[in-house]
């Protein structure tokens, strides 16, 4: 049990040495928005305790009993021909705890392959995918949990591959109406980097909150993320320069509180019965760095719904990411356990938990 801790610690400094957010890390897909709903409510979701089996990729500490042979699958049209998307399935052993796997990847599109006088040689492509598997168990009002991920990354002729672990957790109360997450992301290492230098991992503490005030349709969310740097903020360079009557260049000055905020993911569900979900997300940290001065548009904003038939559940979410366009993610999800029993749809609602 030492070796166990010594080895995750050491893994978990070497992860977070000279931290740094843009362009820092390889695999960075692994920390895109992986289900409609998580799309809807600002690309993050590992607060809420429920049966939807595609949190459990965001934060394995979500794995519950009621994800039980639960299936589902996601797309995401994404800009400029990027697609990626991802799918999980999960089975409970009673007495041992839930187990999960699955696959998420993204597929970067085609590229024209050309010499450095500009003569075309062909088209070659570029993909990387996240082979994982997971582990949670209950105790009491907690559960705790972690997976293992095996990364394969190819750009053109460049192989790498990598191992990661996740590890969460979360809290549910008594009365079902205050849940709360704790996720330590992508500790791990390049196994084969892509030339002769290893490149860190997208490491990542992500911490959240979520609240149903009682006989409120409603559920409010709350995400920190990036915990293990104090300042993510980021200053344009494109942006005109501003001098002083002397002809000083005047530092642009990022306030404590923009700073906090930058770190923060807002989100509410408004839950209609048992059968829909309308969501919506603020990601601030969108809307700091990828708005255009002067321009009014909806980046960092975000809105998804979720249709529930019982056996069957279909979602969209849509996030604003700039004035160049947004995406669009669709779920589909299915009750693996259902699919071949003869109960009505009223007792498989019955059946379901209580949001």
């Amino acid at each position: 049990m030492k070796k166990l801790f010594v080895t995750l610690y050491l893994i978990f400094v070497i992860s977070n040495i000279n931290a740094q957010i843009g362009g820092y890390g390889v695999y960075k897909f692994m920390n895109l928005p992986t289900s409609s709903r998580t799309a809807g409510l600002g690309g993050n979701l590992i607060s809420v305790k429920d049966d939807d089996v595609s949190l459990a990729l965001q934060n394995p500490g979500l794995l519950n009993p009621s994800m039980n042979d639960k299936f589902a699958v996601s797309y995401i049209n994404y800009l400029a021909g990027i697609s990626f998307g991802s799918a999980i399935y999960a089975h409970t052993f009673d007495s041992i705890g839930t187990f999960s796997c699955g696959l998420q990847y993204i597929n970067y599109g085609d590229f024209v392959k050309a010499d450095e006088n500009g003569n075309k040689l062909g088209t070659f492509r570029a993909a990387e995918y996240n082979f994982f598997a997971g582990y949670a168990r209950d105790w009491k009002n907690f559960t705790y949990g972690g997976q293992m991920k095996f990364i394969y990354s190819q750009l053109e002729s460049y192989l790498s591959t990598g191992l990661a672990i996740d590890l969460g957790g979360s809290y549910l109360s008594n009365n079902k109406r205050f849940s709360a997450g704790l996720v330590f992301k992508n500790i791990g290492m390049q196994i084969k980097p892509y030339a002769d230098v290893r490149e860190p991992l997208p490491f990542e503490i992500q911490a959240g909150i979520a609240y149903k005030p009682e006989h409120m349709p409603f559920r409010f969310t709350i995400i920190a993320h990036d915990l293990q740097q104090a300042d993510i903020s980021y200053i344009n360079s494109n942006l005109p320069v501003q001098k002083d009557l002397n002809g000083n260049v005047i530092p642009v000055n990022i306030s404590l509180t923009d700073k906090i905020a930058r770190h923060m993911i807002f989100g509410a569900e408004l839950i209609v019965g048992k059968v829909l979900k309308l969501e919506l997300g603020y990601n601030y940290q969108k809307k700091a760095e990828l708005s255009i001065p002067g321009l009014s548009s909806a980046t960092g904003y975000s809105f998804g719904m979720n249709l529930n038939l019982g056996k069957y559940y279909f979602a969209y979410g849509k996030t604003f990411i700039s004035l160049a366009g947004g995406s669009d993610t669709f779920t589909f999800g299915m009750n693996l356990g259902q699919m071949f029993t003869k109960k009505s749809y009223d007792s498989i609602k019955d059946d379901a938990p209580k949001s």
